[in-house]
């Protein structure tokens, strides 16, 4: 069985104390110093788990005095000085080295008199925190999904209720709430169209998720079959390889990557357009293990361009995305959704992408 993070173990800990009434509402919690003794972890991994306990709202924390269990019935959180606040709900942790978006929030909320409130459903889940939201007295919504499919029900709800919401990275099936996404469709091409143009003709796709459920993913995957079929590249025994992985449910992890890529080398498929830089950069380095190079042996570019990407040796090739504008353009659209709601188009923002050239492709 694969272990957890240090920090999980702890907020699993401290949250079953909660649930099961030995920590009480109005209970204050060890210091982060007090946990790191009591765990034998570092301040950062104590930190780390009280602040997901306080992003799943199970505490709430007072500058100066300490972390408290929260009242389900009460939100002890500081209000803004204007009480004015939107919430951003993150499928992830802070800081997950996947994108700025509070960054580019926060820049253009400053123009504002609106503060930005910030919860990740790795604890509750997404349905959880929309429920909860629905509720709140947050002026309106900045929604990162977990796919494009997922809990359909409360969201059009939401669309229901006329609920301000903008969306970002990826579109929700059937109900129109604007969106901010990155230029997908243009980012799959540039990728492929860079493989293309260093000769590589036999090209897979691979994604982490299944391609309907994800509209960043099938657009991303879209680009990519747009520029074989442009420059004649469509081939049938790569079809199928790609749609093998583009079908599935990614529960097998390691194992996953490893018949993948030995199927790239049986097929002598030559590039592999990744869904993201975190797939890329796993097969790079299991690639590694199995005694192969890139891109000596195969070429690939992934996608977002996070920070790890310029670090990996080889350096991977990518395509970079504005996480920062994107978070931006999302703030700006939803202000002004919560201000002029009669006024506002409903038209979504595409944010340019661009490519990186590093090291992981191979001129044939």
């Amino acid at each position: 069985m694969e272990q957890i993070p240090l920090y999980q173990h702890i907020v699993n800990t401290l949250t079953a104390k909660i649930e099961s009434g030995e920590l009480q509402a109005g209970d204050q919690l060890p210091t982060e110093a007090e946990i790191s003794k009591e765990y034998k972890v570092s301040r950062i991994t104590s930190k780390r788990a009280l602040n997901e306990l306080e992003n799943a709202k199970l505490i709430y924390r007072i500058q100066g005095k300490g972390s408290f269990v929260s009242d389900a019935r009460a939100d002890h959180r500081p209000l803004s000085k204007t009480g004015k606040e939107i919430l951003l709900i993150l499928p992830f942790a802070h800081n997950p080295g996947l994108g700025d978006y509070e960054k580019g929030i926060n820049e253009y909320l400053a123009t504002t008199d609106y503060s930005l409130n910030i919860q990740s459903n790795t604890i509750v889940g997404q349905r959880k925190l929309l429920e909860s939201a629905l509720q709140s007295a947050h002026s309106g919504l900045i929604l990162y999904p977990i796919s494009s499919i997922s809990d359909l029900g409360i969201l059009y709800q939401y669309y229901l209720a006329k609920y301000p919401l903008v969306t970002m990275d990826k579109c929700i099936e059937g109900i129109p709430f604007l969106s901010v996404v990155s230029d997908n469709f243009g980012g799959g091409y540039q990728a492929s169209k860079h493989l293309i143009e260093n000769n590589h003709k036999k090209i897979a796709f691979i994604s982490s998720l299944k391609v309907e459920n994800s509209s960043s993913i099938r657009e991303r995957y879209f680009g990519y079959l747009k520029a074989l079929y442009d420059n004649s590249l469509i081939d049938y025994s790569v079809n199928d390889l790609t749609d093998r992985y583009l079908t599935h449910d990614n529960d097998n992890g390691r194992e996953y990557y490893i018949q993948f890529i030995q199927s790239v080398v049986n097929q002598g498929i030559t590039g592999i357009v990744a869904e993201n830089d975190l797939i890329a950069i796993e097969i790079i380095q299991i690639a590694k293990e199995l005694g192969l190079s890139v891109p000596d042996d195969f070429s690939v570019v992934g996608f977002d361009d996070i920070h790890l990407a310029s670090f990996v040796e080889p350096k991977l090739t990518t395509i970079s995305q504005d996480f920062g504008q994107m978070g931006y353009q999302a703030a700006r659209n939803l202000i002004s959704l919560i201000e002029h709601p009669l006024e506002h188009p409903l038209e979504n923002v595409v944010i340019p992408v661009r490519l990186m050239e590093r090291q992981t492709v191979k001129k044939l």
